[in-house]
């Protein structure tokens, strides 16, 4: 969708569009996180991508990236996290078989049984947790060597 708009914008390098779609998609999951925009600004998550859309507005950026970016964030949510969970609803997005093959591991062995702790090759002893002990102290524990 969001390469869609871009065509129709002519915009070439989608990643801040892109990042604002994720940052709408985080502050809409995480309704009630105080956040704080540079000391001045203190907000709740919901308010995120408009606190960086109005900041972006102030610098002088082209505003056109940010709003494709919230839009399809917004239309994103509302399909994968709104709608299904509505009386009647369905899940409209789902991930193609292919890329599940491709990106999942391996399913787990039910018969897979790990060696005990004790057993299992590397690792460091690290000692028993005792205080460190200053240079001067560990002098005047080591025992003298009287070979002579």
């Amino acid at each position: 969708m969001i390469q869609v708009i871009a065509f129709f914008v002519n915009l070439v390098f989608l990643g801040q569009a892109f990042t604002m779609m994720l940052v709408y998609i985080w502050s809409r999951r995480n309704t009630y996180i105080r956040m704080n925009f540079f000391g001045l600004m203190n907000f709740e998550a919901p308010y995120l991508p408009w606190v960086l859309f109005g900041f972006s507005l102030l610098l002088g950026n082209p505003i056109i990236v940010d709003l494709m970016g919230i839009a399809v964030g917004h239309c994103y949510y509302h399909l994968e996290d709104v709608f299904p969970r509505t009386p009647g609803g369905f899940k409209v997005i789902w991930t193609p078989e292919f890329l599940k093959a491709i990106l999942d591991g391996q399913p787990e062995d039910p018969n897979y049984m790990p060696m005990p702790e004790e057993e299992r090759p590397g690792g460091y002893d690290w000692g028993e947790g005792g205080p460190v002990q200053d240079e001067e102290q560990q002098d005047d524990e080591q025992p003298q060597n009287n070979d002579n």
